[in-house]
């Protein structure tokens, strides 16, 4: 059984979600961890994973409890809440073979 981490930090606080089974897409188990006071970070954190993936990334992404979408969110919040940072250690994404046909070039 694999394990991933995602972390979400800044000095003095951090938001470390792990996870653990055969597929980061659709893990067994997923927890979480907040540790010193990450603020409202925290929160628009949760508010960004609950409703899922957008809809042009839903043949990479499952659902709320896929690792790469919650990844994709940490690294939102990062770029919109200054000082903040994030480390993982799932695996790039491979591009599509074949982009679908409405893709966006």
């Amino acid at each position: 059984m694999a394990h991933w981490t995602i972390t979400l930090k800044r000095e003095g606080a951090a938001i470390v979600v792990r996870g653990e089974g055969d597929d980061p897409h659709a893990p067994d188990r997923i927890n979480y961890e907040v540790r010193g006071s990450p603020g409202p970070v925290y929160r628009a954190l949760l508010d960004r994973v609950a409703p899922g993936p957008w809809s042009f990334l839903l043949d990479r992404m499952k659902d709320e409890r896929d690792l790469y979408w919650i990844a994709d969110c940490a690294y939102t919040e990062a770029l919109l809440h200054p000082g903040w940072s994030v480390k993982t250690d799932l695996s790039p994404l491979s591009e599509p073979e074949e982009l679908p046909e409405d893709a966006v070039p």
